[in-house]
């Protein structure tokens, strides 16, 4: 009896899947995390966040700061590390930048970052990115809640299809396959109840995007791996403002496994000064 419950269950979830379209699971995504005009008004978003991980076998706790402007800023800020300064992702609609701090000890410390000779006074640095990599951030500049490019997302030249479904953590979700207009792909699955995205995945450099540290691992010259694989997982929502926001998440890449509290979501309340310059 148990197996023909269970049975007829997952044919009900695989009919469901069916019988709705992916612009209907979507709309339902809009509804679920505060509406389209409530995203759509989103103009500035700050998000406050501490991030706990694990490095050569000791627990690394650090602050991350994450800033949009509506199409004209994004600004990944993140903690200093082992004695290092804040580092930082900035992309505008017209360039973008990395600033990676003097880093005594790493690398040799020489110079313009790692790999410059021993005992040279290490230099912070500022990198541009090129057209290319300029182009793979642009779609940070969305502010439409956590996830943007779901959000109206033909209007903004991506594209999704419905992959049918999958269990998350024993959660059915709807698996939904998004490619942005600029070719990258992301993974998501949407909770088949509530309509909140439970899980979403990316491989090679957009997986490296998903974690926030696709620009230094380029700058100081680390490969990523077209079979790379980044899985975040929400595992919290808050309320902010009218707009639900993920406030707990797990974050994984390879044998690295990240917990990310987000703290404070500001909506809409003016950005500082400071967030629009590069750092001297």
């Amino acid at each position: 009896m148990k197996k023909i419950i269970t049975g007829l269950f997952l044919l009900a979830i695989g009919f469901s899947a069916q019988s709705q379209t992916v612009d209907e699971i979507l709309a339902k995504y809009e509804t679920a995390v505060g509406g389209r005009e409530k995203l759509e008004g989103i103009k500035q978003l700050e998000v406050n966040s501490t991030v706990k991980m694990g490095m050569m076998g000791q627990p690394i706790e650090l602050s991350l700061t994450l800033v949009r402007e509506k199409g004209k800023l994004f600004r990944r800020q993140i903690g200093g590390i082992m004695g290092m300064g804040e580092s930082f992702t900035m992309v505008t609609d017209t360039a973008g930048f990395i600033y990676i701090p003097a880093m005594r000890g790493f690398g040799g410390g020489g110079p313009g970052g790692p790999g410059g000779p021993v005992g040279d006074a290490p230099q912070p640095t500022i990198t541009k990115l090129s057209n290319e990599e300029l182009a793979s951030e642009q779609y940070e500049l969305d502010c439409a809640g956590a996830f943007g490019d779901l959000e109206n997302f033909a209007a903004k030249g991506h594209k999704a299809e419905l992959l049918g479904t999958e269990k998350i953590k024993k959660v059915p979700c709807f698996k939904i396959k998004m490619t942005l207009k600029t070719g990258q792909v992301i993974m998501y699955y949407i909770d088949s109840q509530t309509f909140l995205v439970k899980q979403m995945e990316a491989t090679g450099d957009m997986a490296a995007n998903l974690t926030g540290f696709a620009s230094m691992m380029k700058a100081y010259g680390s490969s990523i791996r077209k079979d790379a694989k980044a899985t975040v997982l929400v595992t919290e929502y808050q309320e902010f403002a009218g707009v639900k926001y993920p406030s707990k998440l797990n974050l994984s890449f390879g044998p690295v496994d990240v917990q990310i509290e987000n703290y404070a979501v500001k909506i809409n309340e003016g950005l500082d000064e400071k967030w629009y310059h590069l750092k001297k």
